[in-house]
């Protein structure tokens, strides 16, 4: 995710055609270079606790509250937990440094990813974002930096799905007792379950939990609303598809999280986000120059970004189980 709100706008549009070297610095202060060292290590730390916690089962034997503050289930949580850990901060940095060397490359200030720890508890982070500090300059910038986040995390996220699907066993789990959570399914799922030769479901390891939390961070971000990526890639095309697509996102949305209440009974967790998004709406900042459109490869780009979106999309991401 970026934040392009502007801070300290650029006197006149930036080419392209110069070399990098010759545009304007988009580094950040070396006093803020451990402000991202330390959000960095401490997402790492909350992502393998919640990795050990969830996706290698150390939270099935907890059964008081007592045993939840137990520093050692925490830490050998952390220990198991470490290739989750990783592999989700590859998708969150990938998804950033997109953006970053999207920035970069047309010489739009922008600071380095913020990762945002997160209790140890489902997911184990809040994501990841940019600052950007500057005017973006036209269509084609403001495109190229709102594509490069999904595509690189989407391209870690799905094969590792894919690994996870081809190394999993069969699970070996009754019937769901009454009450309890399990993770949706992303539409891409329902593509790759020939993969799958058992008659039992997969039991989740930690690739899927990892590949998973990459699609939820895809879609979410991927919704053409506000200042998302899927926001700026719609207004790179053109305002008006701004405008519609952001609108249309909302109602979509909120039917959504009443299908889920009233027809599923299943908890509605697209609610926040719906308020997220109703917050943002159809609001973005002008580029210094919108007149140039943008060329039919970039308009190939998008329809893959929308593709993206809808593969990576989990329609009911919370699943409780009834008796």
């Amino acid at each position: 995710m970026s934040d392009p709100t502007p801070t300290s706008p650029a006197p006149q549009p930036i080419d392209s055609r110069y070399p990098i070297a010759d545009r304007p610095s988009s580094g950040i202060p070396r006093r803020r270079g451990w402000l991202h060292l330390g959000l960095f290590v401490a997402t790492f730390v909350t992502l393998s606790m919640t990795g050990g916690y969830f996706w290698e089962g150390l939270g099935a034997s907890v059964t008081s509250d007592a045993e939840l503050l137990d520093p050692t289930l925490w830490t050998r949580s952390f220990l198991v937990g470490i290739p989750y850990g990783l592999w989700v901060l590859a998708i969150l940095g990938a998804h950033e440094m997109g953006h970053y060397l999207a920035c970069r490359y047309y010489g739009i200030p922008a600071t380095l990813p913020f990762f945002i720890p997160a209790p140890p508890l489902f997911v184990g982070s809040f994501g990841a974002l940019i600052r950007i500090r500057g005017r973006i300059p036209h269509r084609r910038a403001l495109f190229d930096v709102a594509a490069a986040g999904p595509i690189a995390g989407f391209a870690i996220a799905f094969p590792l799905i894919v690994a996870g699907l081809v190394l999993a066993e069969p699970s070996s789990a009754g019937v769901p007792e009454p009450g309890s959570l399990s993770l949706g399914t992303p539409v891409m799922w329902y593509l790759l379950e020939g993969l799958w030769p058992h008659d039992t479901p997969p039991q989740v390891n930690y690739l899927i939990g990892a590949g998973w939390v990459g699609m939820l961070v895809t879609s979410l971000n991927l919704f053409p609303v506000g200042q998302l990526d899927g926001g700026h890639a719609a207004y790179a095309i053109s305002r008006r598809l701004h405008r519609v697509t952001a609108r249309a996102s909302l109602v979509a949305l909120l039917l959504l999280v009443v299908y889920h209440g009233a027809v599923l009974r299943q908890f509605p967790a697209y609610t926040l986000w719906f308020a997220i998004l109703l917050w943002m709406r159809d609001r973005h900042p002008r580029l210094l120059d919108e007149t140039e459109p943008l060329d039919t490869r970039r308009r190939f780009v998008a329809l893959a970004l929308l593709a993206i979106f809808v593969l990576s999309f989990i329609p009911v991401p919370l699943i409780v189980h009834d008796a």
